[in-house]
């Protein structure tokens, strides 16, 4: 983390921009390391951030592990119909649904800060081509924001429904 850290600083006093690439889901995760991976990216503060989660794909290390374990979830596709990613891989206090929450609240409490937001505003302000591009991103962003949280909700209202029709242990 240091060096990332380091490498960051030194990026920004050269003047170049620096994209953030994190995974929510791998081996190990937790409700603490998502938040502490989130912290980590707001101390960096590049310029942009991309939040992905882990895919065990057939033949990886990671897809026999899941399968061993019994950490796919029920539903396992990857993207949905536009190619967004939807979450495959969930541990026992970690479920799918929370993990995409996770991935909502990563991106909202990164971009929603006054400093990111108030840079994003200025480039927008003083350069038209950054507007137009921030704006069509700015669109997407939002539309796969509210499908997220409609998938979140789905897997949500699938969890409750399916525990309440368990029969309750004695």
């Amino acid at each position: 983390m240091e060096r990332a850290r380091q490498f960051t600083k030194d990026c920004h006093k050269l003047g170049l921009v620096v994209h953030g690439d994190f995974i929510l889901g791998l081996p190990g995760e937790t409700r603490e390391t998502i938040r502490n991976t989130i912290n980590f990216a707001k101390e960096l503060d590049v310029e942009t951030i991309q939040v992905s989660v882990a895919h065990a794909y057939p033949g990886t290390e990671l897809y026999d592990q899941a399968v061993k374990n019994g950490f796919l979830a029920a539903d396992t596709k990857m993207v949905d119909e536009g190619g967004h990613q939807l979450v495959h891989i969930e541990y026992p206090d970690l479920p799918a649904a929370e993990i995409m929450e996770q991935v909502h609240r990563f991106y909202d409490e990164y971009y929603f800060r006054p400093k990111a937001a108030f840079r994003i505003l200025k480039r927008a302000a003083f350069n038209s081509d950054d507007r137009k591009r921030l704006y069509k991103e700015a669109k997407a962003f939002l539309k796969t924001r509210a499908m997220r949280h409609k998938w979140v909700q789905e897997k949500q209202s699938e969890a409750e429904s399916s525990a309440a029709v368990q029969p309750a242990k004695a």
